[in-house]
């Protein structure tokens, strides 16, 4: 007879195990979960993110989101969906949102409400519960690299109505709203995603500009904000995401904010340049976030998970505190169980944000062959645009069309462009132009040197118009959204 072994069940995960799991919020690459991560999953991790890297079908997603849960039904699932030319679900979603600053300036907080559930709803049926929107920096300074269209404006007035209003309609289809960047990325001319900005704004400003939309949005029931990767030096000299007197002292005691703070990507270099993701996720946590973002693919939550594990063991993360990260962010996913989720519209807010933009502005008739040079901004390293550029947009509706896509400064380009353009109409597109000179160049180019129609496209930012000749025919779309552009890409192309 064989000696009978008796096995002791391993043993439980202690609690400070699953709350540093919990205090985390991780990207993947792949349109699959890699088995690590639904191991994490199990494990207690507390979010995961999606990207457009994530996104291949609506069907591909809503199994995505459904293995998640399957492996903890109360993971929370977010993703970055503020509207505009950038949207990660483009493949599963034929009614982009419509870009903040569009909404902002038509000024109707009513469809913004009706834009922001009509985009949460469909977030919603694909079994996404945390919408990283709005955005509601004021972008007061037009040099901003990073915000541009994301803003519902340039005024905290305009952007706290739009923000509380987006807030709601969120609400209304059923998941959680994240205003950001916290305590406001507006007034920057560094990327963070490059750089560590800085802003030396008094407290008073800071108080009267930055922080009014998030109090509005905090008013309304905001249940998560999200950090900024930013020295604002009346305040600290650590960047909000790493400062306790910013996410403790002035979002949680002076504003009252009681929901859950995530942190911006730690792996931004504002971040990363003085010190390791894994240093800077303790650092979150001990400054009062109660998620540390690491978006990128290559993200270890099993070691991120140990990191932290070992800094209470340590001394130099507070047990209690990390318990209470966590804690804040399973309140929230049991929140979230409980909501009742509204359908959405089929889109029909993005419809008519494109309806209103073009129609109380003129539109000249260039007949079905222009040609098209489309002067934007260079592709980023957080998000990738869901269609090439205005020729791709122009050539659908008008087949005769022809163009150019340029995203940095290129004069041979630019010569060939010249040369391609005679004898037709035409139309360039230019994007947050005011900041760009290269850009600024190219224009004044291609103005002086094309002989026949010309028509000027802003896409971006409102105050690239100024930069216009009165003489040349000129209009705004704010954004690029693709159901606006393609509004106007059709009444430009009409029979005149």
């Amino acid at each position: 007879m064989s000696e009978l072994r008796l096995t002791s069940p391993a043993p439980p995960p202690r609690s400070v195990d699953r709350d540093a799991a919990g205090a985390l919020v991780v990207g993947f690459n792949g349109t699959t979960a890699p088995d690590e991560l639904l191991r994490s999953v199990a494990a207690g991790l507390g979010a995961v993110i999606l990207f457009t890297r994530n996104v291949d079908s609506a069907e591909q997603v809503a199994a995505l989101t459904a293995s998640l849960r399957a492996a903890r039904p109360d993971v929370l699932i977010a993703i970055d969906h503020e509207g505009g030319e950038f949207s990660h679900l483009a493949p599963a979603n034929p009614w982009p949102l419509s870009s903040p600053r569009s909404l902002g300036e038509l000024d109707d907080v009513d469809l913004t409400r009706a834009s922001a559930r009509d985009a949460a709803a469909t977030l919603a049926s694909l079994g996404i519960d945390l919408m990283l929107a709005p955005s509601v920096d004021v972008n007061s300074n037009p040099a901003n690299p990073i915000i541009s269209t994301r803003s519902f404006g340039t005024t905290a007035d305009v952007v706290s109505r739009h923000g509380v209003a987006f807030v709601q309609g969120v609400h209304d289809a059923g998941i959680a709203a994240c205003p950001k960047h916290f305590p406001g990325h507006g007034d920057v001319t560094v990327d963070s995603h490059l750089a560590l900005p800085r802003v030396d704004r008094s407290i008073e400003q800071v108080s009267a500009v930055e922080l009014a939309p998030f109090r509005a949005t905090i008013a309304a029931g905001a249940d998560v904000i999200m950090s900024a990767h930013i020295i604002f030096s009346a305040y600290d000299d650590q960047p909000a995401t790493l400062s306790r007197r910013i996410l403790h002292g002035l979002l949680r005691e002076e504003l009252g904010f009681t929901g859950v703070i995530t942190t911006d990507a730690l792996e931004m270099q504002a971040i990363t340049a003085t010190q390791s993701i894994e240093d800077a996720t303790v650092a979150s946590i001990r400054a009062g976030a109660d998620l540390a973002m690491i978006a990128i693919g290559e993200a270890d939550p099993a070691a991120l998970t140990a990191r932290l594990v070992q800094a209470v063991d340590e001394g130099t993360l507070d047990a209690a505190r990390l318990a209470d990260a966590a804690g804040r962010v399973r309140a929230l996913a049991a929140t979230l169980a409980g909501r009742t989720r509204l359908p959405g519209l089929d889109g029909a807010p993005t419809r008519e944000v494109a309806a209103r933009t073009v129609t109380r502005q003129d539109f000249p008739g260039l007949g079905g062959s222009p040609y098209v040079v489309d002067l934007t901004q260079g592709l980023h390293p957080a998000w990738n645009p869901y269609f090439s550029g205005l020729p791709e947009v122009f050539a659908k509706v008008a087949p005769g069309s022809a163009g150019v896509v340029l995203r940095g400064e290129d004069p041979a380009a630019l010569s060939e462009a010249q040369n391609a353009a005679i004898g037709r109409p035409l139309v360039v597109a230019v994007q947050d132009a005011v900041r760009t000179p290269w850009m600024r160049a190219a224009l004044q180019e291609l103005l002086e040197s094309h002989e026949g129609d010309v028509f000027v496209l802003c896409t971006g930012i409102p105050e690239d118009r100024a930069l216009v000749p009165a003489a040349v025919p000129t209009a705004v779309t704010y954004g690029r959204n693709l159901v606006v552009l393609e509004a106007a890409a059709q009444l430009l192309t009409r029979i005149p």
